[in-house]
């Protein structure tokens, strides 16, 4: 698709004020782009767009809420012919007036986050849960200009294997990101695919990940989780893969790989998203525990952090992705959030170090410099 239209697109889709998402799925390199003529529909059950087309955004607090969004595909392309239509169209509509989102972003210092560290490992090691994942964010000013439609297209050349998005929802705010992991994935044999992934490092000079016993229980945490969520809703008929080592951009992480054949989780997809979220890789475990724990000592809220969104029953296919790697526009500033599982053999220092690491994915690319 050829990268100055969809530019345009997206240019296009801000200066009419629509409900848009645009993204690229991981090891494509294809653009979708999706957009609604009217406001965008709240969900509070996935039951209420079972036959509907679209892009989904549930917010992390939908944990408790239940209520996300939906980007009816009111307009899509997927091809140059399409994408040139897609544009004919939205010229063609009239401009939306959205009221800004003015967020105020707590930003926590470095003494602050190790001092919240500290506490959580203790009430860890006196064993009142067994993870929980502390998230801040970074308020980060573009050396340059903003240019969105420019810094997504950077971001979906340089993480070619993350499901890289930027979405905007009028009076619910703008985002953009670059996830490696996937809630779920659906395929046209109806079948679905799950993913287990936590634990993160930076490779050696030999391209060499390792791996210490926190990273490896924090990983098995998540499959434990993902296991049992399975079983619990009857769903037997699934294969699970060895963990493996695999890559997202400059950092290391671990995986397992979940398939569930066949048309048993297709019938129960509502009751399987609303299962398996928030996982144990971005909240904790127990889940209901850390969930709480997390609204109690973390000063800002997550928003679109770590809940999940992509596209849903588009070409018969539903991608959902947990999102992370992401940051929310705030005027002429990005709000980037990042997080790391703690455990009773966390160093605090070392899960500092870790969010500051998660955070260069999305900084390389702003200020327009490489990863390493």
């Amino acid at each position: 698709m050829d990268q100055k239209k969809v530019i345009e697109a997206i240019n296009l889709l801000q200066q009419k004020g629509i409900p848009f998402a645009v993204y690229q799925q991981p090891e494509t390199a294809k653009m979708h782009l999706v957009a609604k003529v009217e406001r965008v529909h709240m969900v509070h059950n996935l039951k209420e767009i079972c036959y509907s087309s679209g892009f989904l955004v549930f917010p992390f607090e939908s944990a408790s809420t239940g209520v996300g969004y939906f980007i009816n595909s009111d307009l899509y392309a997927a091809t140059e012919q399409e994408l040139v239509e897609f544009i004919r169209k939205v010229k063609l509509l009239p401009n939306q007036v959205a009221e800004a989102v003015k967020s105020v972003p707590v930003e926590l210092t470095k003494e602050a986050y190790l001092s919240i560290a500290r506490n959580l490992v203790r009430r860890l090691k006196d064993k009142e849960l067994q993870k929980v994942v502390l998230s801040r964010l970074k308020v980060v000013t573009p050396e340059n200009k903003m240019d969105l439609a420019s810094l997504f297209m950077r971001l979906a050349k340089q993480y070619p294997g993350a499901f890289v998005y930027l979405f905007s929802i009028p009076d619910e705010g703008t985002w953009l990101g670059a996830t490696p992991e996937t809630l779920l994935s659906q395929r046209p044999d109806g079948g679905v695919v799950i993913m287990s992934l936590a634990g993160t490092t930076t490779f050696d000079k030999k391209g060499e990940a390792h791996w210490t016993n926190k990273e490896v229980v924090e990983q098995q945490y998540v499959s434990d989780f993902i296991r049992e969520r399975l079983l619990k809703l009857g769903i037997t008929g699934f294969t699970e893969e060895k963990p493996r080592t695999v890559r997202a951009g400059h950092l290391a992480h671990i995986q397992t790989i979940f398939k569930v054949e066949g048309k048993a989780a297709d019938k129960n997809m509502d009751q399987l998203v609303e299962a398996l979220h928030p996982t144990p890789a971005v909240c904790g475990m127990p889940q209901n525990d850390a969930y709480a724990l997390i609204e109690e000592v973390e000063p800002h809220g997550r928003k679109f952090y770590t809940g999940f969104l992509g596209p849903w029953r588009l070409n018969g296919q539903s991608d959902l992705y947990v999102n992370l790697r992401c940051a929310e526009v705030n005027n002429d500033t990005l709000n980037l959030y990042v997080g790391g599982g703690l455990t009773a053999d966390s160093d605090v220092e070392k899960e500092w170090e870790e969010t500051e690491l998660k955070a260069q994915t999305l900084l390389s690319v702003i200020n327009n410099k490489s990863s390493s």
